[in-house]
């Protein structure tokens, strides 16, 4: 992948709900995704975690592959989207937009 200046940088990344303004862990993801939808532009940079983590499995995966088809085939802009949901990841191979990647974390405890 080649890097340059992109106009914006937008993320969705972790779960948090607020809960004193009526807004539940759902909710916040769906609003701050509904942002990235409505602003980013080819030249932005999109960064995605685990989008669809605050429902069910099968309505999460539902709404992470809506949200990966919109930003792959209308927005067409860089992107990182993270995903635990497999089937997402069958799905999207099929689009020539997306280029799919397996990450692994290494985590070494040192005894001294």
């Amino acid at each position: 992948m080649r890097l340059s200046p992109v106009d914006r940088i937008f993320t969705r990344i972790g779960a948090n709900d607020r809960l004193i303004c009526g807004q539940s862990t759902f909710f916040v993801e769906l609003r701050e995704t509904l942002v990235i939808l409505r602003n980013a532009t080819k030249h932005s940079l999109v960064l995605i975690d685990e989008l669809g983590r605050g429902t069910s499995t099968f309505d999460g995966t539902a709404i992470a592959s809506a949200v990966l088809s919109d930003i792959s085939r209308r927005i067409r802009c860089r992107s990182f989207f993270s995903t635990h949901y497999h089937s997402l990841c069958r799905s999207a191979s099929v689009n020539p937009n997306i280029a799919l990647a397996h990450m692994v974390c290494l985590h070494q405890v040192s005894c001294k």
